[in-house]
């Protein structure tokens, strides 16, 4: 009875995130709140709080399920190769990106969220957010950067920041210089440039490191 109790509350709990995920899209986060999640869900709000403890308890584990991106969860993580060999290294940190980037634009509800934050950064909630994706962007970092000398986590950091800005304008602006960021075919020519600068920049540390040798 107790295994049928803990599954059935791990479903509902689920459904109550993936309800808050269609609020959040519809509604944008800051107008999304608990009688809306719960009445997307199907389910009396004091689960809501009895299962998460309010409004910031479901944000967070929104976020720490994998809800935001799925590739924020240690699920994903086991599935990251440590240290790849150099032929593999470059295509494993590009692949990384455009499904990070591909996933961020097809969740609606992930653009509102960052949205919120940056609106609300000095909020502990939304400190406790971005520290969750800092951490789960430093494990990847740690399992594929060779080069620590050459600031990965900088690197990764200025990829992610234009990916992240990209699909965010996206909604109000069809252009960047003359790529159209409304189209699949816009976000191909992105695409190729993401792989071109990790395959250049894993040619080029490569390089340095033999040299070092």
């Amino acid at each position: 009875m107790k295994i049928v109790k803990r599954r059935n509350r791990a479903m509902t709990m689920e459904r109550i995130l993936r309800a808050m995920g269609d609020v959040m899209a519809e509604k944008g986060t800051k107008k999304a709140g608990i009688n809306a999640v719960a009445e997307k869900a199907g389910v009396n709000k004091v689960l809501i709080y009895r299962y998460f403890g309010g409004w910031n308890g479901l944000l967070e584990a929104y976020v720490q399920r994998g809800f935001f991106l799925s590739m924020f969860n240690e699920r994903f993580l086991d599935t990251v190769p440590s240290n790849p060999g150099p032929d593999e290294r470059s295509k494993v940190w590009s692949e990384y990106v455009i499904k990070l980037a591909r996933e961020f634009r097809d969740r609606k509800s992930s653009q509102e969220l960052i949205r919120w934050e940056m609106q609300n950064g000095e909020t502990e909630l939304a400190r406790r957010l971005s520290a969750f994706r800092n951490e789960s962007y430093k494990k990847i970092i740690d399992k594929l950067a060779p080069f620590p000398s050459y600031d990965p986590t900088a690197l990764t950091a200025v990829i992610l920041g234009g990916v992240t800005y990209l699909t965010l304008v996206s909604d109000n602006r069809n252009k960047i210089v003359d790529i159209d960021v409304s189209t699949p075919e816009g976000w191909e020519r992105i695409e190729t440039a993401i792989r071109r600068i990790f395959s250049s920049l894993n040619t080029a540390l490569t390089a340095q490191d033999t040299i070092a040798r």
